[in-house]
């Protein structure tokens, strides 16, 4: 009896371990047919070699790498594949001494089934086996695509450097958001009659006048907002003129276009180039002479000089004229009415009068008028001239001002004729 009851026990131990061993047989079945999945999709493939660099493993993947199937591989050196010039390369790196036993990563020429060479990654490393013998177990894996990006990336940057370098423009990109303006190409004095900069970030303050800079900032805003509005900026970019600073306080006139796009870390960036054009394309009627006089006339302290529409607003002026309001900075004068302006002044009177005068006859007019300041009426003296500017059908469109004040005193000393 306790025969048979050992003989039931053995029976059920044993039919547990036959069932238990079958369901781990299927589980590695199922676990080496996943792996073999997974490396037949693999681009890298792992391979095992002797103390003396023969092929003596090789995963199926390697058609995957470098379109060679193992059985191409096993048997054969590993040098019978690598390009003569990477030779010395590799072998320094697999004979370099580690203290762990891993190679030196290291990229190489190998050869590929159906493009020739191809270039690959190769890591591993050293395990000692029997008979201390030495087995390595490297990984493969083809980066031609990436080395033969960064090949042709490294290209286009040193033809655009050349380019750049030699190029008689300025080229240059803005940070719309962070207001930054950065040089891309040597501003030299022989190429550009402006003083030598280095390529690299600066202030527009540096580069040109306060109303050239505003011009170009009015641009940027307008193509901003076309931006923003459309997702795109727009189809024809115009050609402005602004005035670039030069040797001695001179001014050079450049032609400037831009593009407006984002660059690779999205930011928005206005991408632009500009080049010297003759100031006469400009302006013919404006040579360099008559600019460099006029730029001296609104500079003097005394002399004030404005532009107005039929409208009377005021279209420009000079930093004279918007003292006179206690506004240091023309472009708060800019835009407003000269009604506004000059409001209880009995200056504007007489300036009015000679304006609509002006803008009926198409004539201009200059003269002198007597008028009276403050509360103790004190006379003074208005110096003017006032002319027409006119379109191309000779109308008059707007008139530009020219006036001096002064007290009667003042001119008393002079022995002048009123």
């Amino acid at each position: 009896m306790d025969d048979l009851f050992i003989l039931a026990v053995a029976v059920v131990v044993l039919s547990v371990t036959s069932i238990f061993l079958m369901l781990k047989l299927r589980f590695f079945q199922k676990e080496i047919a996943r792996r073999k999945q997974i490396e037949s999709y693999s681009q890298e493939f792992v391979a095992s070699l002797s103390d003396d660099y023969r092929f003596l493993r090789v995963a199926s993947s390697s058609i995957n790498t470098i379109e060679m199937a193992p059985s191409l591989l096993q048997g054969r050196f590993l040098k019978d594949f690598v390009h003569p010039d990477d030779l010395d390369l590799l072998f320094r790196s697999l004979e370099a001494p580690s203290g762990d036993g891993r190679l030196k990563m290291v990229l190489f020429r190998c050869r590929h089934g159906s493009e020739g060479w191809c270039w690959v990654e190769m890591y591993g490393k050293k395990i000692s086996i029997k008979s201390k013998k030495k087995l390595l177990v490297c990984h493969f894996k083809n980066v031609d695509s990436f080395i033969k990006l960064r090949s042709n990336l490294v290209a286009i940057e040193k033809r655009l450097h050349i380019f750049l370098t030699l190029s008689s423009d300025i080229v240059w990109q803005f940070d719309v958001e962070k207001r930054e303006l950065e040089v891309l190409t040597p501003i030299a004095f022989e190429r550009h009659r402006i003083p030598s900069k280095i390529p690299g970030k600066t202030s527009m303050e540096e580069l040109m006048p306060f109303q050239d800079m505003q011009l170009v900032e009015n641009v940027i805003n307008a193509r901003v907002q076309h931006f923003s509005e459309y997702g795109r900026d727009v189809s024809n970019p115009e050609e402005i003129f602004i005035r670039l600073y030069g040797v001695d306080e001179s001014h050079v006139w450049y032609s400037v276009k831009g593009l407006l796009d984002n660059d690779l870390d999205g930011r928005l960036m206005f991408f632009g180039t500009g080049h010297i054009v003759e100031r006469a394309l400009v302006n013919k009627i404006a040579p360099d002479a008559k600019e460099n006089l006029f730029d001296q006339m609104l500079s003097l302290p005394y002399v004030r000089i404005f532009w107005t529409d039929k409208e009377e607003i005021c279209l420009g002026c000079n930093q004279a004229f918007a003292s006179d309001f206690g506004l240091y900075n023309t472009n708060k004068v800019i835009g407003k009415s000269m009604n506004s302006l000059y409001s209880s002044n009995p200056l504007h009177s007489i300036l009015k009068e000679k304006i609509e005068e002006i803008f009926e006859t198409g004539k201009g007019c200059s003269g002198k008028a007597e008028f009276f300041i403050g509360s103790g009426s004190v006379p003074h003296i208005l110096f003017y001239s006032i002319m027409p500017l006119k379109d191309e059908k000779k109308d008059v469109y707007a008139i530009m001002g020219v006036y001096l004040v002064t007290n009667i005193e003042r001119l008393a000393p002079l022995d002048l004729t009123m």
